[in-house]
């Protein structure tokens, strides 16, 4: 046997073996709350934890931002004057004291822009120009600070904020102010969740934007401390009034010119994070009744996922999905397929997970050896109503161990199988018939040679 042990050996070495590697993905389905309509023209609620989307209605449709825009332009200070941490990033931000020019003010006289008193030729540290521009959504703040950080120009400081844009995915937004003035800028649901997101990874910002009432220092124009005060109404019982919610801590709100509101927000409950972004909320009723429907959205939102909502295990390392055939085993022709991982997922808590579909795809031509929870012998995918949930890798349940006898009939097979080796045998035996016949014409010839030699 030592021969079989050589030529196995010799053709182990000359065969490269693929495996499949295919990591879990989670799909992308989202839910329709049927006890509340959402009057946003574009939502976008996520679960902030695992990335999990909740619901979404024309997330990518393209509209006005208004001060929303003050979420890029807060980003692009912070990253200016980032420190390794909170503390760091607000003493860097202290330090720098900025004098509010007075062309500003000019150009935002005619404009109803909401304020924060800031005077022309005001003194005043970049920490407070943040608290005043994401508190009390000051107009004047984001002119001051695009002024200053674009040298005099501050277009400069805009064009700044759409590359920051595009560098973080925003395919549907465009910039043209610091301040969100302008309507004729727009941005999606989708894009201002990308664009908060990175924010909140910022040191700072999630403290300033979820702060509720800040006190501005005084200056060389404001002998007396006073307070701005955070636009969201949610987060104070006083000026929320039925629509408090006290999960929810910031972010940001936005009034357009076209008669809609805008607010992003987070919620902590449980345990359990989100992020909420409505745009284009009417604020009249049929009967020109004023509403404050961007509020009612957002709390209707966060409390339907957070009453019917929890992360639920649909799948574990036990379910034997289905048996897979293995070729050049020893002792089996098959092997038990289970899932590689546990699966859980956010979903609702009247879904029956007895109903959810599982598809298995195996992987062809399996071959021995297999080693228990390591090798992927196929994947699972897991359906609700043919929406995709999650696709999970499928392993061997046990070790198969591998014959070597059938193992090298089978590479012996396979090198039989090539192409180049066909032609070679091909034109060995060509070769070989050409021989022959030479052979036999040769022998013919002698023959008759020594024939005609006989009858001389």
């Amino acid at each position: 046997m030592k021969w079989l042990k050589k030529a196995a050996a010799v053709l182990s070495a000359a065969v490269l073996t693929a495996t499949m590697c295919v990591q879990t993905v989670f799909g992308a389905v989202t839910y329709e709350p049927d006890s509340f309509t959402v009057s946003a023209q574009a939502a976008y609620l996520i679960n902030t934890d695992t990335d999990t989307l909740i619901y979404a209605k024309n997330e990518n449709e393209q509209l006005p931002p208004a001060s929303l825009t003050k979420i890029m332009t807060a980003i692009l200070v912070l990253e200016k004057y980032r420190g390794e941490d909170e503390s760091s990033t607000e003493q860097n931000l202290s330090e720098v004291v900025v004098t509010a020019p007075g062309y500003i003010f000019d150009d935002l006289f005619t404009l109803n822009a909401s304020t924060a008193d800031i005077r022309r030729g005001e003194e005043v540290r970049m920490l407070d120009l943040l608290y005043a521009l994401l508190l009390a959504s000051a107009c004047e703040a984001g002119s001051i600070i695009a002024d200053y950080m674009g040298d005099g120009d501050i277009q400069a400081f805009v064009d700044q904020m759409n590359e920051k844009a595009k560098e973080l995915g925003c395919e549907n937004t465009h910039f043209t102010d610091a301040h969100g003035l302008d309507d004729n800028q727009y941005t999606t649901a989708y894009d201002m969740y990308l664009i908060t997101k990175y924010a909140l990874t910022l040191p700072l910002f999630e403290k300033i934007s979820t702060t509720v009432s800040y006190e501005m220092p005084v200056t060389n124009k404001h002998e007396s401390t006073r307070y701005v005060i955070h636009t969201n109404n949610m987060l104070s019982k006083v000026r929320g009034g039925s629509l408090y919610y006290e999960p929810v801590r910031g972010i940001k709100t936005g009034t357009t010119g076209l008669d809609t509101k805008n607010l992003v927000s987070v919620a902590e409950k449980d345990g359990y994070n989100y992020m909420a972004i409505v745009l284009g909320c009417p604020m009249y009723d049929e009967q020109g009744n004023s509403v404050s429907n961007s509020y009612i959205d957002t709390k209707n939102l966060y409390q339907w996922v957070f009453d019917g909502f929890e992360i639920r295990k649909i799948l574990d390392t036990d379910y034997r999905a289905v048996e897979v055939p293995v070729r050049l085993a020893k002792d089996k022709d098959y092997v038990i397929a289970v899932p590689k991982e546990d699966v859980s997922l956010l979903m609702p808590t009247d879904i029956d997970v007895s109903t959810i579909q599982k598809i298995p795809e195996l992987k062809e031509d399996l071959k021995a050896p297999l080693t228990a929870g390591e090798d992927v012998v196929g994947t699972l995918t897991l359906k609700l109503k043919d929406e995709v949930l999650a696709t999970v890798d499928l392993v061997a349940a046990e070790d198969v161990e591998q014959s070597k006898i059938l193992f090298v009939l089978d590479e012996v097979r396979n090198f039989f199988s090539l192409i180049y080796v066909k032609i070679g045998l091909a034109v060995l035996l060509v070769a070989l018939l050409v021989y022959i016949g030479f052979t036999i014409s040769l022998y013919r010839k002698k023959k008759r040679g020594r024939y005609r030699m006989q009858r001389k």
